[in-house]
């Protein structure tokens, strides 16, 4: 407990797939893309018990009677002249990340930003190889709320945000929602699936994170919620206004857990 309050004054103090890419912004400003990486290859399939609420006969009306079609993505966001990296996945055996990195010319050891939408496993595993950084001199932002959460959790269910925290604490910035970070990234709260859930918009781009699991059922009905999320009365409203502002902002949305979108 005692280092777990340490570490927290410690971030307190520091409060301050790849398949397709898509271009945006005009020509007064520099170009912007957005790359996916699909971190485990060929996806995944989500089974009907992680969405409880959904009826069998709207399983069967949507075809999706094996499952709801998933993916498990990182985004490298290229823009004003920076490499971002947005979430860093699993870090498992089957990790594409750090290859993938390299094909696109991306060192991994010269990586200067990473943002990160919450600290559920799949998003931030990658931070770590070998118990070790994975991107040493990669600035890391957390939303704050978010990280004030995990180092509160007992037991285990906080262990690996622990460890990442405290692995990054010298590189750490958290942030408040509503910030702009570095490339002119806006940070917008989208709490509910984690307390500090956060989602990232650079001009029509909008990096929507875990508010979309199942596209083919919730981009349709986005009042279902999965299993995962922490707080489902807050991700359902989270997820409708999100949903609501992408519309009439005309944003393309791209989601961890998404199919990548048609350019």
């Amino acid at each position: 407990m005692r280092n777990v309050i340490m570490l927290a004054a410690v971030l307190l103090m520091n409060t301050a797939c790849a398949q397709k890419n898509t271009k945006a912004g005009n020509e007064s400003r520099p170009t912007t893309s957005i790359t996916c990486i699909e971190d485990k290859e060929g996806g995944t399939m989500q089974p009907h018990k992680l969405y409880p609420e959904v009826p069998d006969s709207l399983w069967n009306a949507l075809s999706l009677q094996d499952g709801v079609p998933s993916a498990m993505n990182c985004f490298l966001l290229q823009t004003e002249g920076k490499n971002i990296l947005l979430d860093a996945g699993l870090g498992a055996p089957f990790s594409r990340l750090l290859p993938k990195l390299k094909e696109l010319g991306v060192n991994p050891e010269e990586l200067p930003l990473v943002y990160i939408t919450h600290l559920h496993p799949d998003h931030i595993g990658g931070l770590l190889k070998d118990g070790k950084v994975a991107f040493p001199n990669a600035n890391v932002y957390v939303n704050r709320v978010e990280a004030e959460a995990w180092l509160a959790m007992d037991g285990d269910k906080g262990k690996l945000a622990k460890a990442v925290l405290g692995a990054y604490k010298d590189h750490l910035h958290l942030f408040e929602a509503g910030d702009t970070l570095e490339g002119g990234v806006v940070s917008i709260a989208a709490y509910g699936h984690t307390p500090g859930h956060t989602v990232f918009q650079k001009d029509s781009i909008l990096v929507i994170a875990d508010l979309i699991h199942g596209a083919a059922l919730q981009l349709k009905y986005p009042e279902y919620c999965p299993t995962y999320d922490m707080d489902a009365k807050a991700a359902r409203e989270s997820r409708l206004r999100i949903l609501k502002y992408a519309r009439e902002k005309k944003l393309k949305m791209y989601g961890m857990h998404m199919p990548m979108p048609e350019n």
